[in-house]
């Protein structure tokens, strides 16, 4: 997510399983990979929505945590040229202080219901949905609100 976030910085994630939150394009996302996230049980869910700390791979659960921004919503269509511009519903979508240096084929997506399309900011070096596909609403943990750490960088990441 770098130059958003870097590999050190903390950030404060408010979970989805205390809040509903409506998410919006641009949110940045903590969220579990579809390719091996294991359904929980509605009381393991719980139990793990009281947590409070950093997500990391070898996290009780063993399943990593990603963190990403959303570029596509339900229903939308992606398209990316090859030059990494990307178009939202046929409109170009760019975010502040983010440069597309991904060089690639031509790409379209569709995104279906209750499902979302993810990037890193840093394009060219982001295992995102161009990788492993839609993310399901279900594999969201939350929104990532703020950088808290380091305590010079304290910034809102979603304005």
């Amino acid at each position: 997510m770098t130059p958003t976030i870097n590999v050190s910085d903390r950030v404060l994630v408010l979970k989805n399983d205390i809040v509903d939150i409506n998410y919006k394009l641009g949110d940045i996302v903590v969220f579990y990979n579809p390719n091996n996230y294991t359904k929980k049980s509605y009381l393991d869910k719980f139990i793990y929505s009281l947590k409070i700390g950093v997500f990391m791979q070898n996290d009780i659960s063993s399943e990593a945590a990603y963190i990403k921004r959303i570029i596509g919503l339900p229903g939308d269509q992606i398209d990316i040229d090859n030059l990494g511009n990307i178009y939202r519903n046929n409109q170009l979508l760019t975010f502040e202080g983010i440069l597309n240096e991904t060089y690639s084929n031509n790409e379209n997506y569709t995104i279906p219901d209750n499902n979302f399309f993810l990037m890193g900011d840093n394009r060219a070096n982001s295992q995102d949905s161009r990788t492993f596909g839609y993310v399901p609403y279900e594999n969201l943990i939350g929104k990532a609100i703020y950088k808290v750490y380091p305590y010079e960088n304290i910034a809102s990441l979603n304005d």
